[in-house]
């Protein structure tokens, strides 16, 4: 098959999908590959670096979007979309669309398909493509260097126990955080908790029917209850999630503030550490390319079908 791998495009973006390491791999077993002029060069893989894998490197973008398969971290742009030419042409993303229902209409006029990367799961539901741990050590640390306080002076109160507030937790206990870990049952109390805290860190992945509702465990009014420069780090960015307030920001524009209180809720959180996010997705998503490349999504295994997204 022929394979591109695409240029990120959204402002502040500067990883690359697949590496030249794993584009020699997917070389040897016999696809062609062409990566977008200077795709890799915000994470140090430079042009010459993919054409010694075995990569051609091109400056048009139409002749990356126009191959059977095309790999980007980040969903396709209005205008990236409409360079997809080949009907049920692979596009291999972090796809997002129950957050971002737009690009479905896109997708649609595209007449392509994709295989959303944040939907790739083992038969135990873990996610095959993540930074799950990454995300929560970068936003952890992000949140830190805002807080107008040093970490051994802050208090923070930590919803979630999962890889991502795993990560959370390492930077925080790590740089002398007070952390208190807010169990499920002390919900009720959750007024108490939440009082004169500096930072309040959320990794709950929010039900479906809560959000369906809006219903909401930390309230706009909660708010006032925090001390004066607080922060709220929203680690999952789900869209309505547990907290009333929170709203997608970007890499530009990490932060906005709201009822004083500084929301930080970036989608990406990985890409506060470019090199070393695009090496650990490089090697996910290879693997997944690889197994559509040799056998057509057809005949893909089950996983990769589960997380087929089609207008």
């Amino acid at each position: 098959m022929k394979i591109g791998i695409a240029k990120e495009t959204v402002p502040g973006e500067v990883r690359v999908v697949i590496l030249p390491a794993e584009v020699e791999k997917i070389v040897k077993a016999g696809h062609q590959v062409f990566v977008e002029k200077n795709a890799g060069r915000g994470v140090y893989a430079f042009d010459e670096d993919y054409i010694k894998a075995g990569a051609e490197v091109m400056e048009d973008p139409a002749e990356i979007y126009n191959k059977d398969i095309v790999a980007k971290l980040k969903a396709p742009s209005p205008p990236e979309f409409q360079l997809l030419k080949i009907k049920d042409n692979i596009v291999l993303s972090m796809f997002h669309h129950q957050q971002q229902p737009w690009n479905i209409d896109m997708l649609k006029a595209a007449n392509s398909v994709v295989v959303a990367l944040e939907m790739l799961r083992n038969e135990a539901g873990e996610r095959l493509v993540n930074c799950n741990r990454m995300t929560g050590q970068q936003g952890m640390l992000y949140a830190f260097q805002q807080s107008p306080k040093v970490p051994e002076e802050c208090s923070v109160l930590m919803l979630g126990y999962g890889e991502v507030a795993t990560g959370a937790l390492q930077v925080a206990f790590a740089l002398g955080a007070n952390v208190k870990i807010l169990r499920r049952s002390e919900y009720a109390n959750l007024e108490h908790f939440i009082r004169d805290k500096d930072i309040v860190v959320n990794a709950i992945k929010w039900p479906n029917e809560k959000r369906e509702k809006k219903e909401y465990l930390i309230t706009r009014p909660l708010l006032g209850l925090l001390s004066r420069g607080a922060i709220i780090l929203d680690l999952a960015v789900d869209q309505p999630g547990p907290i009333e307030t929170t709203r997608p920001t970007s890499l530009a524009e990490p932060f906005f503030i709201e009822e004083g209180v500084k929301h930080i809720c970036v989608y990406g959180y990985p890409s506060l550490s470019p090199v070393s996010s695009s090496r650990r997705y490089s090697r996910q998503i290879t693997a997944v390319l690889l197994e559509i490349a040799a056998k057509g999504l057809p005949q893909a295994p089950e996983y990769i079908k589960r997380a087929v997204v089609k207008a």
